[in-house]
Parts: C-alpha cells; structure tokens; sequence
C-alpha cells in the first residue's frame, strides 16, 4: 500500500485527477475474476482508488467503474480487443480471433492512453510483468516494460516511464 500512496501523492502533484475511496475488489464482475488471476497489488490499487485519470482524461489507470462501464459510445476495459477481434472477424480469420483471444486471456489492461495512436498497459497474469502496446497491431505490439504493477508505478514517478 506504500507504493500506492507515494504514487497517488505524485500523481496529484504532477496534475492528476485521483480520488482514493475503498471500493471492495468484491465489485469487479465475476466475467473478469473468472478470466484473471489479478496479482495482490492491482487488487489493492483497485480497493483503495476511485478514478486515477491525467488532467485532460486521455489516459487512465482503469478503476473499478471502468469495469463496470458498458456504455455504448464509452471506451469499454476491453476495448482494444474488440477492436482487434471486430478486424478479425471481417477477415473471418479464424486463427487470427484464436491469437487474439489467447493474448488477452493472459493480458489484464489496467491502463488506456487515447490522446494520440491507441496504446495499453496489461497485466500479463502469468508472470505478473506489465506489458505495453499500441495500435494497429495491439496484441503483436506488445513488450515487457515493468516485471511488476509496483515496478511500473516507480518507473512512472521517475519518469522511466511517460503517461
């Protein structure tokens, strides 16, 4: 939790909009802890902070509405992954829907950056490393940039790391 709170006083002095709130990791829909196996760390980030957005809200750390979230014109926690399978699906590419579900079936995304090319960072909830990719080619794109959620949030604050 220590991580987290240095983070979250960073974050607010660098201009992010955080609010902190106990949320209950018990919110998160069964569809995604069925799916995951979300490491310790996340689930306490996820417990503890309400909305973790920079200041012109285009690019976030999801929270536990995110989740939630099914909005029809709202960007959904797994947007990315219908945007790969919708392509997939106009291909009718079988293999390509079977790649693209077995990537994310492993990749958990807990932050979307939409203010210039798409990018994500997952939790790949196998080796617990955080993983960054962009668009087109999202799951292709993918590269280990942080072994752990805590390892990303210090590689932020130094700035190893630019959101």
């Amino acid at each position: 939790m220590e991580k987290i709170n240095t983070f979250v006083y960073w974050a607010i002095n660098n201009g992010w909009n955080v609010i902190t709130e106990n949320n209950g990791i018990e919110k998160l829909p069964k569809t995604i802890t069925d799916r995951y196996n979300i490491p310790k760390e996340y689930k306490t980030f996820l417990e503890n902070i309400k909305i973790c957005t920079n200041a012109e809200e285009n690019i976030w750390f999801f929270c536990i509405a995110d989740y939630l979230r099914d909005e029809e014109n709202a960007f959904k926690w797994n947007e990315f992954e219908l945007i790969s399978l919708e392509a997939a699906n106009a291909d009718n590419d079988q293999k390509w829907i079977e790649d693209i579900k077995e990537f994310w079936d492993k990749h958990f995304p807990i932050i979307f950056n939409v203010k210039g090319e798409y990018e994500y960072y997952a939790i790949n909830t196998k080796t617990k490393e955080i993983v960054n990719g962009y668009e087109p080619m999202f799951e292709e794109s993918g590269e280990v940039v942080a072994n752990n959620f805590e390892e990303l949030l210090e590689k932020i604050m130094n700035k190893e790391i630019e959101l």
